[in-house]
C-alpha cells in the first residue's frame, strides 16, 4: 500500500449521500457501513466526520470498498451477517479484503466454508449458491482498475451504465467525470441547476443530450 500521504486512502472525495446516489445504495445502508450505527463498527475505511453532513468522510478506497460490499449483498450474504462475513474474509486477505483480487475466486469459497460452520450459519440466502456469488461478485469487480500494489486506482460508476462515469482519486479531486469527453458530472449539474437549457448544456461541453440527460438523473435525481 502507498504511505502515508496515498490520496486514495486519506482525501475525502465525496459525503455519504452523493456516494449513496453515485454507488446506488440507500443513504441509511452506506451510512452505516462507513461510519457504523448502534455501536457497531464500521464496514469501509471512511474517514472521522459526521455522515449526516455534507463533509467528504468517503475516500477513494472506501467508495471502492462499498462497491463491492453492495456485490456481497446482492450475491446473496444477508444483510444483517454481512458484518461476521466481513470479518471471516479479513482474517484471510487482510483489512481491505473487500477490494481484494481473489474475492471472486477464494473469496467466494471462504465464505462458502464459513456458512456450514455454526459461526457462519445463515450469513447466506438458502437461494443462493457459490456459482452465482462468484459470477456477481466478478461482475462487479470489473469495475475496477488496480494499480500495480495491486490497491484500486479508479472505479467506473455501474449506476451510470451505459455511460462510462470513473471516479479516479487523481483526476478532478476525485469527482465523477464522463470518461470519453472527461466532463465533470458535477459540471454538467451545476449548469442544469442554474436553469440552463439542456442543449445549451449539450453544446456548452461537447456532449450529447443523453449524457446531459444522465448527469441530471444521477446528480440531482430529476429529469433533463
Amino acid at each position: 500500500m502507498g504511505g502515508m500521504d496515498d490520496i486514495r486512502f486519506t482525501m475525502g472525495v465525496l459525503n455519504v449521500a452523493d456516494t449513496a446516489r453515485y454507488l446506488g445504495n440507500k443513504r441509511t445502508t452506506l451510512s452505516g457501513w462507513a461510519h457504523g450505527h448502534d455501536d457497531a463498527p464500521a464496514l469501509v475505511h471512511a474517514l472521522p466526520g459526521r455522515p449526516d453532513q455534507l463533509t467528504a468522510t468517503m475516500p477513494f478506497i472506501a467508495l471502492a470498498e462499498a462497491h463491492v460490499l453492495r456485490a456481497l449483498r446482492v450475491a446473496g450474504v444477508r444483510s444483517r451477517r454481512i458484518r461476521p462475513a466481513l470479518d471471516r474474509l479479513r482474517q484471510e486477505f487482510g483489512p481491505y479484503a473487500l477490494v481484494a483480487h481473489e474475492l471472486a475466486t477464494d473469496g467466494v469459497d471462504v465464505l462458502g466454508d464459513f456458512s456450514r460452520t455454526a459461526g457462519g450459519e445463515g450469513i447466506i440466502e438458502g437461494k443462493t449458491g457459490q456459482r452465482v456469488m462468484r459470477e456477481i461478485i466478478q461482475d462487479y469487480l470489473e469495475y475496477i482498475t488496480w494499480a500495480d500494489d495491486e490497491y484500486p486506482e479508479q472505479l467506473r460508476l455501474m449506476v451510470f451504465d451505459p455511460h462510462r462515469v470513473v471516479i479516479d482519486p487523481h483526476r478532478f479531486f476525485g469527482q465523477p467525470y464522463f470518461e470519453d469527453s472527461g466532463v465533470r458530472v458535477a459540471d454538467v449539474a451545476d449548469m442544469l441547476k442554474a436553469d440552463e437549457d439542456p442543449e445549451v448544456v449539450a453544446d456548452e461541453f461537447g456532449i450529447d443530450l443523453d449524457t446531459v440527460r444522465t448527469a441530471a438523473r444521477l446528480a440531482l435525481g430529476q429529469a433533463a
